[in-house]
């Protein structure tokens, strides 16, 4: 049968608006589409999973900035739409002389650099480290018999938390890594009679502290260093030393001297406006007649602390600042407990378990519940002379999984993670530059005062930091720096400590009961005890 005249029309009727359906869906994808090119393309949900199968290889640079050594490896641009670039796990784990472990079942893959670990998953952004979860722009990618990773994974996760310079340049496809500038640059042997000097050459001042794990060896711990190994070391005898090596960590850097049997002291300043560290070997003295045998039972007790000889500290009076008070309550706990309760109840414990178990004068910036600006609480510390400051706070994080001790001292941020607490604890003081910041020449100015006490300051932090968690069986989150406004104008060692995290539901709970406040008041007050005890004389040497 062939079709009639008003069958032929509105087939064409319906021909004609389908076409126009059709160009005006394609319309809109275009302008979408022109919308979004010169926009961030990790917004369109879709991108996703719009994966190039039949993307072929990229040629790309690798450099070692230390080294000058060059690699070649081959990248991938995964998604489309999307100028990520990609590289195999395998060729990842080359480049970075890390190691792969892969768990099928779970479609996990654990990449460990160095002392670090990165949990990635197939099809996930999420990347999961020491440091907690990171959520990538776009995802690890199950293609070609292998898991791919984004080139951000490298420059957002891997190169902050390892302490390794990442930069990408996505024009010149080169992938630089490391650097050739070195805060712990070199270093040198002095021979002075009977007595040996090393020095230890720094880009900036640094923190610093010293112990002496076993017989024969001293360990030099630099917070936020990074050393040149290569410059850094000495394989041969001289004077009291044996060998120096050194290690680079994730936070820091430590050169480890192994000396000769003869060296029973050794001591540490610093020069060169602390740019310089030194430590000093002295040789034992010994008569030129034995002692003679003693009989019966003999007890010997060797001090181990560290010291900085420079700046001795007679520590007698100790200033505690509760952080927070009055209208600025810091952090509020799901069930409303808040910082500024827990702070006090901890500092009122510490002053009594103090001036109960010694000697020292205990004052504390507040003693109830009322403001401090906190340029005023460093000034309460300096008139009544004191010789100690900690100030006291809680944590708080939106990962309610995060928990643990930190001790903090004074110096510029090292990580993103201090920047974000750093800003947390600013914000409760009063601004003093002109454009609503705490003043930048007034910080630059009490910062180089608290040079003088940088190594003092971190020992103290060193101190509080793992007397406490051994004591309570707390995760140790580390000693760590930032540029606290509570901190910068105290003339003397001086700490911040987050005693816990309000939004970590079993430390909430602790922290708002008087008992555990007066367990965590013991562990810093021994600390204290502790410091004060290490402070005043040079370090010995272990022996065995």
């Amino acid at each position: 049968m062939q079709p009639n005249k008003i069958q032929i029309k509105m087939a064409r009727s319906v021909a004609v608006t389908g076409a126009v359906f059709l160009l005006l869906l394609s319309g809109i994808a275009m302008a979408q589409s022109d919308g979004d090119s010169t926009g961030d393309t990790y917004l369109d949900p879709l991108a996703y999973t719009r994966v190039n199968t039949l993307a072929e290889g990229v040629p790309l640079t690798v450099k070692y900035q230390a080294t000058g050594e060059t690699r070649r490896a081959m990248g991938r641009y995964l998604l489309i739409d999307s100028r990520e670039m990609y590289l195999r796990s395998a060729a990842l784990a080359t480049i970075l002389k890390a190691g792969r472990y892969w768990q099928g079942e779970l479609r996990h893959l654990d990449l460990k650099v160095g002392t670090q670990t990165f949990r990635v998953t197939a099809g996930s952004r999420v990347v999961v480290s020491g440091d907690g979860e990171m959520l990538l722009p776009v995802p690890v990618l199950d293609h070609d018999g292998d898991l791919w990773l984004p080139m951000v994974f490298l420059e957002k996760v891997v190169g902050p938390q390892t302490r390794e310079r990442v930069a990408w340049d996505s024009e010149a496809r080169q992938l630089s890594l490391g650097s050739a500038d070195y805060s712990v640059a070199r270093l040198e042997v002095e021979v002075l009679g009977r007595t040996t000097a090393v020095h230890i050459f720094c880009r900036e001042p640094l923190g610093y502290r010293t112990s002496s794990p076993r017989s024969g060896i001293i360990d030099l711990k630099i917070y936020s260093g990074e050393v040149n190994t290569a410059a850094v070391r000495s394989s041969s005898r001289r004077g009291l030393t044996q060998s120096i090596s050194s290690r680079q960590h994730r936070d820091y850097a430590t050169v480890t001297l192994r000396v000769d049997q003869l060296v029973g002291r050794y001591r540490t300043y610093t020069a060169d406006e602390g740019r310089e560290i030194v430590v000093v070997l002295e040789e034992e003295q010994v008569s030129a007649m034995p002692d003679p045998v003693p009989r019966g039972h003999a007890n010997v007790n060797i001090d181990q602390g560290p010291v900085d000889v420079t700046n001795r500290i007679e520590v007698q009076t100790v200033v505690i600042d509760p952080g927070h008070g009055g209208h600025d309550v810091g952090a509020v706990s799901r069930r409303g407990i808040m910082e500024k309760d827990v702070n006090l109840g901890v500092a009122k414990e510490l002053r009594r378990y103090l001036e109960k178990e010694s000697d020292l004068k205990v004052i504390l910036t507040r003693d109830n519940d009322s403001y401090l600006e906190l340029n005023d609480r460093a000034e309460i510390a300096n008139s009544t002379g004191g010789d100690l400051f900690l100030s006291l706070h809680c944590n708080s994080w939106f990962n309610d999984g995060a928990h643990g001790l930190e001790t903090y001292f004074l110096s510029p941020a090292q990580s993103d993670w201090a920047k974000s607490v750093e800003a947390a604890e600013n914000q409760s003081g009063r601004s003093t530059g002109p454009d609503g910041d705490p003043g930048d020449v007034e910080f630059i100015v009490w910062e180089l005062v608290q040079n003088r006490f940088i190594s003092s300051s971190s020992q103290l932090a060193e101190t509080i930091q793992n007397e406490v968690t051994r004591d309570l069986g707390m995760p140790n989150r580390g000693v760590r720096q930032a540029g606290f406004r509570v901190l910068v104008g105290a003339y003397m060692p001086a700490v911040l400590i987050e005693l816990g995290f309000l939004s970590h539901a079993r430390e909430e709970k602790k922290l708002g009961e008087r008992s555990y406040q007066r367990e965590l008041a013991k562990a810093i007050g021994d600390a204290i005890l502790t410091y004060s005890a290490q402070t005043g004389s040079g370090g010995e040497v272990a022996n065995d």
